[in-house]
């Protein structure tokens, strides 16, 4: 099932993508040749609408072929479009990744509610002979109050590392229980590991849409530092950079289908976000190179067998990333 449900993420992921630049393409007008979902050779394919519409064998990408993209048709369909018109069918991928991302964490919003800190702290472990453990702490007790003063936020629960008695209000399975716990001069650790607890508050679509905007562009300085860093990482042979390839997010998607809908939809929100990031990085063969060389052609000359070698060692180097990545995810996976 886990490849199952890469295959449909990934899948309409890449579909919305590759929509993008057709539909910004056909409406100004320029024909598109064949839209592909998937790489390699085809499986399937039918004639519509002036496009011959493909399902091929790789499914980790796919390409909508624009007429007049490639070096050698200059002259007519993309390449006649004026700056604003280029620029417009070569974001329009990005945008539609990034649509779709907004679009379901408004849904997660106004179903499931905005996560959010609710004060109290989630005991995750108790580590044994502890202070904690002592005390009568177990895993899975939310801390409710310290010394009889509600916890406003998790790190409250550090005001026992005072000497004296202290008592903890803590909720155990939809019962509030009150311990006591001995704190000693010279002791260090309380002996647990928490997390604040996450409350959801639900919201309409239309304010859950207006949140989802606000905490992607907060995040988003964030996403572009931990993937440039990530992607650095890989190329310095870094097992600990944090980038997931095509092996790695099939055992996160098995993970995430356990946990239900909700955890899938979660997940499809951070491929599609990204896919948008990683497309707009000034690599030739992606789109943010795609869109560096369009503004450089507006103030050198680039002819055509330049372009076309500039993506082609663009490509090989997207190959070797694969390669490498996957190669991280199994040594991952097999505990190297």
């Amino acid at each position: 099932m886990s490849l199952i449900w890469f295959l449909i993420i990934i899948g309409v992921s890449i579909f919305v993508h590759e929509l993008g630049h057709y539909l910004a393409a056909r409406v100004q007008g320029v024909r598109v040749k064949a839209f592909s979902l998937g790489f390699g050779p085809i499986l399937w394919k039918r004639q519509a609408w002036g496009t011959e519409w493909r399902l091929s064998a790789i499914p980790l990408g796919g390409y909508a072929d624009i007429e007049g993209l490639l070096p050698e048709e200059r002259g007519r369909g993309y390449d006649a479009l004026p700056f604003p018109g280029k620029l417009l069918v070569l974001v329009a991928g990005v945008v539609m990744n990034v649509l779709m991302a907004w679009g379901l964490l408004a849904y997660l919003f106004s179903v499931q509610g905005v996560p959010e800190a609710a004060g109290r702290a989630v005991i995750l472990e108790v580590l044994p002979g502890s202070v904690a453990e002592r005390a009568g702490l177990r895993a899975g007790d939310i801390l409710v109050a310290v010394d009889g003063t509600p916890l406003a936020q998790a790190q409250g629960i550090e005001r026992v590392k005072t000497p004296g008695e202290h008592t903890l209000t803590v909720r155990r399975q939809g019962q509030e229980l009150t311990l006591s716990l001995t704190w000693q001069e010279g002791v260090e650790r309380l002996g647990v590991v928490y997390q604040p607890e996450v409350a959801f508050r639900r919201v309409g679509f239309l304010e859950g849409l207006g949140l989802a905007v606000g905490r992607t562009l907060a995040f988003g300085p964030q996403m572009v530092k931990a993937l440039v860093g990530g992607l650095l990482g890989v190329l310095a042979g870094n097992p600990d950079n944090g980038v997931m390839g095509p092996v790695g997010i099939v055992a996160e998607t098995g993970r995430a289908a356990q946990e239900g809908l909700f955890r899938l939809l979660e997940l499809t929100v951070a491929i599609n976000l990204s896919l948008a990031l990683f497309n707009l990085l000034p690599i030739p063969a992606l789109d943010g190179g795609r869109i560096l060389l369009l503004f450089l052609s507006r103030f050198l000359r680039i002819r055509p067998e330049q372009e076309a070698m500039v993506h082609y060692l663009g490509f090989v180097f997207l190959i070797l990333l694969v390669i490498l990545v996957t190669f991280q995810d199994l040594r991952r996976l097999l505990g190297g």
